[in-house]
Order: C-alpha cells, then structure tokens, then sequence
C-alpha cells in the first residue's frame, strides 16, 4: 500500500517550502511461506515419528525412513535458502523453524540406534552362560564395596599388631584417622557412582519407543506454539 501526502513544513533560514511524504506499507504473503515450507517440514517431522510403531527387529525399514526424512529435509533446507533473498548476516524465522524440524528428524534416528544398541547388548547377555540377575549384581556391588573396606582395613590391622609391640604414637594416630575418613569418602563416592550406573541402565529396551510416542509429538506441539506465539506477537 502506498500513501501520498503533499505536507509543507516552515523552515526559518530558507523560507516555507512543499515537501512530499510517501509512508510504505508492506505486507508478506504468509500463505505462500506455509504451503512451500512449513507444511511439508510439519509432515516430514510426524513420518519420521512413524519407526517409533515398526517393530525394532525391522532394521531396514526403520534406518530407510530415519535417513529418507533426513536427506528430504536437508533437501527442503536447501531449496528454502535459494528461494529467499541472500542474508547471510542474519538468521531468519523461517531458518530457525527447518533447523527445529531437522533436529526433531535427526533426533527420532538417533532413537532408533539407541534402541537397536540396547536390544544387542540384552540379547548378548541373554546369551552367555551365566546369567548376572540382580542379586548377583548386588552381591558383587556388595563385594566390591567389602573389597575396599579390606583394603581400608588392612593398615588398621596392621597398627593393631604393632600396637601390641609398641606403643602408638600421636602422629600413628593421626594417621589412622585420616586413614579412615580416605576410607569413608572412597566408599561414599562408589555408591553414588553405583546409583547413577543404575539410573542409566536399561532394563526394557522395547520401553523407549514407548516413551517416544508421546514426548516427541509432546514436545514439538510445545515448540510450535512458542515459536509461532514469539514470531507473531513479538
């Protein structure tokens, strides 16, 4: 839209003289945008959610679409970089929505090898001879914390024996005590190492697509509506 004004403004050292204004209004077609961008990154983004329902013994068909979606979106990046006008300086809103979908894409195969790694590794221990169940887990956890107790133990033995001897002396004393708290510590900073061993494993590998199902879907409605509310009213 274009709006004409013929406005005079008084000037004291060269006199009253006509100035013309032009005011611009521009207005982006956003419409053209969202069927050539934004719609088909949205529906790249919901088929690479489709391998969270293959079986995970399906390999093929899981790794085609995972890298299927990816080279489409690269794909998609690319064409939208040479559609626009070159501004290499600055990052556009449509940049930052393809590098949201591209990482959502990206992140649904990195699932998948996750989830293939912890089936293998399940399976290969399925498999050896002796199976470890979690009593015996905790018993070598136990023998191994029983292992440095000993080994804490051993110079107190020691000292005792000596003592029966010899008369121990302030510094043996002394020595003893900050023997035991070294002691005290390493076996604190083992169980917490322990707890966070356990909060890492994986008991079900076939849970993880479960849980993919709804915090990728989740969170990409989430983004969505926070990028859409930031570049709209903000």
């Amino acid at each position: 839209e274009l709006h004409l004004h013929n406005v005079s403004f008084p000037a004291p050292s060269t006199g009253r003289y006509p100035k013309l204004v032009f005011h611009f209004e521009l207005k982006r077609n956003i419409l053209y945008f969202i069927l050539e961008t934004y719609v088909p990154s949205i529906l790249l983004v919901v088929l690479s959610w489709v391998s969270f329902w293959i079986s995970q013994s399906s390999v093929p068909a899981r790794i085609c679409i995972g890298v299927t979606t990816v080279l489409t979106m690269t794909t998609l990046m690319m064409g939208a970089r040479t559609s626009l006008p070159n501004a290499n300086c600055f990052i556009k809103a449509i940049d930052v929505y393809l590098g949201i979908c591209f990482s959502f894409i990206f992140g649904a195969l990195l699932e998948y090898a996750v989830t293939h790694f912890c089936t293998l590794h399940q399976l290969s221990s399925k498999e050896l001879p002796k199976i470890i169940d979690d009593d015996d887990e905790e018993e070598e956890k136990k023998g191994v914390l029983a292992a440095v107790t000993n080994s804490c133990s051993a110079p107190d033995n020691m000292n005792e024996t000596d003592s029966n001897k010899s008369k121990q002396t302030s510094i043996d004393r002394k020595r003893e005590r900050s023997q035991h708290s070294v002691c005290s510590s390493a076996m604190s900073v083992m169980r917490r190492l322990f707890c966070i061993f356990d909060c890492f494993h994986v008991k079900n590998p076939y849970h993880i697509d479960n849980y993919a199902r709804f915090s990728f879907p989740l969170s990409f409605i989430i983004i969505n509506v926070l990028y859409w509310v930031y570049y709209l009213y903000f």
